[in-house]
């Protein structure tokens, strides 16, 4: 098995094709975090220009974060956290070529972050893709209902997300 993620790992790189599987780690707190991500297929979604006719890209009828302005990869599927023995599914929606085989922590940049105050109020931050296609996103679960209050590929905010991929926290 780690033979073949190797193989697909190097595949990805010197071809270009993004890696499609799961991303499993632990953040601070003990939270786990799990990034389900899928191979793209343009036939289980609308897509209108990303073909580099100068026509905007939206799939799904919203901004695809992610894919440049081109045909994404990958889409993320799910991302599920996991606090003091209850889980969240985390919006995943307009998320595309976010994560692939990067490791949590890359060149002293993380990046995943984030807190539970207690088992039903966390807050989270990802910083997904790469170069001109980064962006940044931000859940909080308020009571056990998780909401997403950020997704942007603003570059001053993803440079915030940077240096502070870990939310502040108010007592």
């Amino acid at each position: 098995m780690k033979y073949i993620l190797l193989i697909a790992a190097i595949i990805s790189i010197f071809c270009g094709v993004a890696f499609a599987g799961d991303a499993v780690f632990t953040i601070s707190g003990g939270v786990r975090v799990e990034i389900v991500e899928s191979t793209f297929d343009k036939d289980i979604f609308q897509i209108t220009g990303c073909e580099n006719n100068g026509e905007g890209c939206l799939i799904n009828g919203h901004i695809p974060f992610g894919s440049d302005l081109d045909i994404p990869k990958t889409y993320v599927k799910s991302i599920v956290v996991t606090c003091k023995g209850h889980s969240y599914l985390l919006d995943p929606s307009d998320m595309y070529n976010a994560w692939g085989n990067r490791p949590l922590e890359l060149k002293g940049v993380r990046y995943f972050g984030g807190n539970c105050y207690d088992e039903k109020n966390c807050q989270f931050r990802g910083l997904f893709s790469d170069g001109a296609g980064s962006f940044v996103a931000e859940w909080r679960i308020v009571n056990g209902m998780p909401v997403r209050t950020v997704l942007t590929n603003s570059n001053d905010v993803v440079n915030l997300f940077i240096k502070h991929i870990d939310p502040p926290v108010f007592e």
